[in-house]
């Protein structure tokens, strides 16, 4: 295993950190996990932390002489790590995270029919977010006791809208209560297998969003009326404004065949109007193709009008004073624009 470079572990948490890249090089696949399944650590909170601790990783990763000696007087010294709160708090939003996750999969029309199967799968979900999160670095738990903590409290809080927070909290506790140093390393896995093992669990992490999209997203309708989101998309792709894209997009391809897709493209561009040429010329109220003495003869009329030192009234100077920024903005942008062209043009008869 070659050494990592500090440079390379920051270039990857810069462009690929909210999905675990850096963690992933540094062959930290469960913290790259966790980073990919809860958006960059918890919504990005452990992405910037990363930011001063990817050092202490890459000495970590590289094992260095320094660093065997420093885990080594640890392993001697103390019977269990430090306690940790970053860890702790990780612990309880990825088992409660991964809980929550586990209740959306399973529709509401099957739990009422068979209510043990959140029962048995829900803490089980809850069990195996605290046993991740415990297992990253150089630190271990069991799984038997994150599971400990998750199923018992179940018979208690069954119906509390609370319960995922109870359960992924004392599931928190006996997993802290339980942890020990990794006292040997994890087993040494190919590229292949790594991206397969992540792969893997990340379909199933996209299989239990599909699920929860597909049987308990609902809309609700301005009538208060809640639609599955199921049912809501087939009658989008029933209205009348999916036809009329589809009958858009028809017309782009077949006007593409015929002009060619840059000429198409430049009609877009142009239909965009991300210069405010189009917007300029409605402000002003002049026809495109007129020349630059009419553009400033129709703007130093505007102006006379809509000049807030004419407009004293309350009611009426906020309105005017705007409108006499937007008549300003847009004889500024045909100026330019105008101006750009007449050297292009000049430039194009010398050459």
């Amino acid at each position: 295993m070659g050494s990592k470079s500090l440079c390379i572990t920051y270039l990857l948490w810069l462009i690929g950190g909210w999905i675990g890249l850096h963690h992933f090089y540094l062959r930290r696949d469960r913290h790259a996990f966790v980073w990919w399944c809860t958006f960059g650590g918890v919504f990005g909170l452990g992405w910037f932390r990363d930011l001063w601790r990817i050092p202490s990783y890459v000495e970590s990763a590289n094992e260095g002489q320094a660093f065997i000696e420093y885990y080594t007087s640890l392993l001697r010294t103390r019977q269990k790590p430090y306690f940790n709160i970053t860890r702790f708090a990780g612990q309880l939003a990825v088992g409660w995270f991964f809980g929550l996750l586990a209740t959306l999969t399973i529709s509401e029309e099957f739990h009422s029919d068979h209510f043990y199967v959140r029962a048995i799968i829900v803490p089980f979900a809850v069990a195996v977010g605290v046993h991740l999160v415990g297992n990253i670095g150089r630190e271990q738990v069991t799984l038997t006791s994150c599971l400990k903590g998750s199923y018992p409290l179940l018979l208690l809080f069954l119906s509390d809208p609370n319960m995922l927070t109870y359960m992924s909290l004392l599931s928190t506790i006996m997993a802290q209560r339980n942890r020990d140093f990794r006292r040997t390393p994890d087993k040494q896995r190919g590229f292949h297998t790594r991206v397969f093992i992540l792969a893997f669990a990340g379909s199933l992490i996209i299989t239990m969003w599909c699920s929860f999209l597909y049987f308990n997203a609902s809309v609700t309708t301005e009538d208060g009326e809640t639609i599955k989101l199921r049912d809501s998309i087939d009658n989008f792709f029933n209205s009348r404004v999916w036809k009329d894209f589809k009958e858009t997009l028809r017309n782009i391809y077949e006007d593409a065949k015929v002009r060619g897709w840059q000429n198409v493209w430049n009609d877009f561009v142009k239909a965009m109007d991300p210069e405010g040429e189009e917007n300029a010329y409605q402000v002003l109220g002049v026809d495109p193709n007129a020349s630059s003495e009419e553009i400033t003869k129709t703007y130093r009329k505007l102006v006379r009008v809509w000049h807030p030192d004419k407009h004293r009234n309350k009611d009426t100077e906020g309105d005017a004073a705007e409108t006499f920024m937007k008549i300003q903005k847009a004889y500024e942008t045909l100026s330019k624009i105008k101006a750009r062209r007449s050297r292009k043009n000049e430039q194009s008869r010398r050459d």
